[in-house]
């Protein structure tokens, strides 16, 4: 057993401080927003923000499942309701029965609903916590769940909801994975194989397919991800913004979907025909990462 001397029980109670003092600062700056569904259980996400959605960025994160409570985020106003049975052309596109709350300095939005709780037009303030609705397979779905976004009118910015919320409802154990390369040829998308030698005839854009998995088969895109060609950085994407800017959406440093995005494969840009080491970086928001470095031997006639 260790002897308590004066100096133990400084370094105790010193610790004991320092430990009481970030305890106090995390619950003075709790997340922006609340969970938006009802939290007496864990959710696993079915897709997370930034990931492909073939020709735009996923805007949002979508909680699966039907008739879960939809709960307010944060103290606001409705902003506006859409209802998917009376507008087919619905905006934002595709998301059926629809609800934007105003909460200030931030939007919130919730898509795909099966209902809605008829009482909250009549309020004018919506409390935390509140229910509004219940998740559904309104709109453009591919099953029941819900579509959670924030917006930043000032900067017209989509935001990553997991950047301002809590992580406690959803768990993430998996580092992303790196697998299929490809190659985007004038007349069709051609699978290549990085571990032996290929051919490049041109500065063709050359891409790889990584893919982050929470627990087990979930199939979701990475948080930040950067390419390295011979030791130098050839392109870096963090999924934390997508801003509208210039009649599109890009990410903060300026790059377009396209930029990043082919299908589901993200890019290795047009640069490796002449590369001969890559690196591929990428990380999740719970910190789990990748790091591959692969050796090429590319023929270029």
């Amino acid at each position: 057993m260790q002897r308590l001397t004066l100096k133990n029980i400084f370094f105790r109670a010193l610790a004991y401080l320092v430990i009481t003092a970030v305890s106090i600062a995390a619950a003075d700056n709790p997340p922006a927003f609340d969970w938006p569904v009802e939290k007496d259980k864990k959710y696993q996400i079915s897709s997370t923000f930034g990931e492909s959605r073939l020709d735009h960025f996923h805007n949002g994160v979508d909680i699966p499942g039907a008739g879960a409570k939809v709960l307010v985020p944060k103290t606001g106003r409705l902003l506006y309701r859409i209802n998917a049975e009376f507008t087919p052309g619905e905006i934002p596109f595709g998301g059926g029965t629809t609800l934007v709350m105003d909460h200030g300095t931030h939007w919130s939005g919730f898509m795909h609903l099966q209902s809605v709780a008829e009482n909250i037009a009549k309020q004018p303030q919506l409390a935390v916590g509140e229910r509004i609705g219940t998740s559904g397979n309104s709109g453009h779905s591919g099953g029941p769940h819900l579509h959670f976004f924030i917006f930043d009118p000032h900067e017209r910015a989509m935001l990553n909801p997991l950047t301002l919320m809590s992580d406690l409802y959803y768990r993430d154990t998996k580092p992303p994975e790196a697998k299929d390369w490809g190659v985007l040829l004038p007349d069709k998308f051609a699978s290549i194989n990085p571990a032996k030698s290929f051919r490049l005839s041109a500065d063709y854009p050359v891409y790889i397919f990584i893919q982050d998995h929470g627990t087990g088969r979930e199939r979701w895109g990475v948080f930040d991800y950067r390419v390295s060609l011979d030791g130098k950085e050839a392109i870096a994407a963090r999924f934390e913004k997508v801003f509208f800017k210039g009649d599109a959406w890009q990410l903060a440093n300026g790059l377009a979907f396209e930029d990043i995005f082919f299908r589901n494969y993200y890019a290795l840009t047009s640069k490796v025909r002449r590369a001969k080491k890559v690196l591929i970086e990428a990380k999740d928001l719970k910190g789990n990462s990748l790091s591959k470095a692969y050796e090429l031997q590319i023929q270029q006639n």
